[in-house]
């Protein structure tokens, strides 16, 4: 008789586990709580414009690339997918916009013209992030001896910058450079918090043309990914929350949602780890990295996501951020001093003929959002339209005729986030890559409970495309080691 497994969640690590089971042999039935697949990896259609909330660069689209072959193994991308790699992007930095390649004799030369007195560490940078460029990416942990040597010879640099950098932060490094333009450069593009190889690892993935943006975003992404699940006989239920976690004698046998029970030989957690731990496992086991990290661990900041479609073009950078010294309320007492604009008309599919697909991403407290919603819908609807409306207005004021053309208005709330896919305090892509973070190896387990296994985002600080898939497939592979 096949094995069955219970699959907790629809998203990237969901449908990649499932798919790596169903090609095994192994009968699978996810269940999700939204009426879509793709939890974090999600996209929206409005009047023909589509709205990508997940996609802006995508680890491992090149060629060769490990990732890249695991996500032709998952459906994500196919042998004719195309990929957008942008030259540039533009940031204002104290009333200066500036234009910063994403080319490596681009990027070199614009860093030396701005500041000659730090030559030595603009060529410190470069040389890190070429072997960046050049090295492998690891996908995960050797199976054998053979895949350890040639993890060992294709990553050989990239092991050695981890392990040199991982315990330091992008400020600690940032503050060793002299022009103050060249630290904020540094910051614009990675948080000073965080550690120094989430910075390396971006500009050599960006710049070699391994992190692009494969067209049709999230939407095709996912879509390819569930043909490819239901292809191979999976089962998705949809709209399904999982209330528990089914327990015996130490060993996951059952998830039980909507108050029907589904047996299975093992579970696969691919969503939230707090409400993973906490409810469906009623809080009675401990875990012991996720516990601690769940209460003190910096994670990513709960944003609004505010998208226009615009009935004309205005030449709008791939990204493109501002300074607004006046500033845009995203709470009664929250003010944002800047934002950035991302334009997808380099994609045919985002928006109608010589139309535009704009969007922002902004911080935005989940509380104020959350409390809204609950207590007065209405007002939640015109708060969430005063937002895109201050943000049109901002946008107006560097790019006139914006506000006119704009035809479709679509706004995303931290609400919006935690009541589809479910996120602990919002956090788009759960813990944030801190070197305590990086350096964390988070048990993919539950010690006391046999047959469960835990993957997505919440499994490998700094989130991420890449690592979801990956851990699907980890996930998998333990699954079948298991029973």
């Amino acid at each position: 008789m096949a094995k069955k497994v219970n699959i907790v969640g629809a998203g990237l690590s969901g449908l990649s586990a499932g798919i790596y089971l169903q090609q095994n042999g192994v009968e699978t039935e996810i269940f999700e709580l939204a009426s879509w697949a793709g939890g974090m990896c999600t996209a929206w259609v409005r009047n023909g414009y589509r709205f990508d909330g997940c996609i802006h660069w995508m680890v491992g689209t090149k060629p060769g690339d490990g990732f890249y072959q695991m996500y032709r193994e998952v459906g994500a991308l196919e042998e004719n997918t195309v990929i957008y790699n942008a030259d540039f992007i533009k940031m204002e930095l104290n009333g200066e916009m500036l234009k910063l390649p994403m080319r490596m004799d681009g990027f070199r030369a614009f860093l030396h013209s701005v500041s000659s007195q730090d030559s030595a560490k603009i060529e410190e940078l470069c040389g890190i992030v070429e072997i960046m460029m050049h090295d492998k990416m690891p996908t995960g942990a050797p199976s054998n001896a053979s895949g350890l040597i040639k993890m060992v010879k294709e990553s050989r640099g990239f092991l050695n910058i981890a392990r040199k950098y991982i315990g330091k932060t992008v400020n600690q490094y940032t503050e060793l450079f002299q022009n103050q333009t060249i630290r904020s450069i540094l910051y614009h593009l990675m948080p000073g918090e965080y550690s120094l190889v989430a910075l390396f690892m971006m500009l050599g993935t960006r710049m070699s043309g391994n992190a692009g943006y494969p067209m049709g975003g999230a939407w095709d992404v996912i879509k390819r990914m569930e043909a490819k699940y239901h292809s191979l006989g999976g089962k998705i239920n949809f709209n399904t929350r999982v209330d528990e976690i089914v327990v015996e004698d130490g060993k996951a046998t059952a998830i039980c949602a909507k108050g029907v029970v589904y047996p299975a030989d093992a579970v696969i957690a691919s969503c939230d780890a707090y409400d993973t731990l906490k409810r469906m496992l009623g809080g009675k086991y401990a875990h012991p990295q996720l516990d601690t990290m769940l209460q003190s661990s910096p994670l990513f900041s709960p944003l609004a996501i505010v998208s226009f479609g615009l009935n004309k073009r205005f030449d709008i950078p791939y990204s493109v951020s501002y300074e607004y010294d006046k500033g845009i309320k995203t709470s009664p007492d929250t003010t944002q001093t800047g934002f950035n604009l991302r334009c997808f008309d380099f994609d045919p599919s985002a928006a109608p003929e010589n139309f535009s697909s704009v969007m922002s991403m902004i911080k935005a407290p989940l509380d104020y959002w959350n409390d809204l919603r609950a207590k007065d819908i209405n007002e939640y609807k015109m708060q969430k339209q005063q937002l895109a409306n201050d943000l049109a207005d901002a946008i107006e004021e560097r790019i006139p005729g914006f506000k006119a053309a704009i035809t479709v208005t679509d706004v995303a709330t931290p609400a919006t986030y935690v009541r589809l896919a479910n996120l602990y305090q919002g956090s788009f892509e759960g813990f944030a890559p801190i070197p305590a973070g990086l350096k964390t190896n988070i048990r993919k387990t539950v010690p006391g409970v046999k047959g469960l296994f835990l993957c997505g985002q919440w499994t490998t600080a700094g989130g991420g495309i890449c690592s979801a898939v990956s851990s699907g497939k980890t996930a998998a592979h333990s699954v079948m080691k298991e029973i």
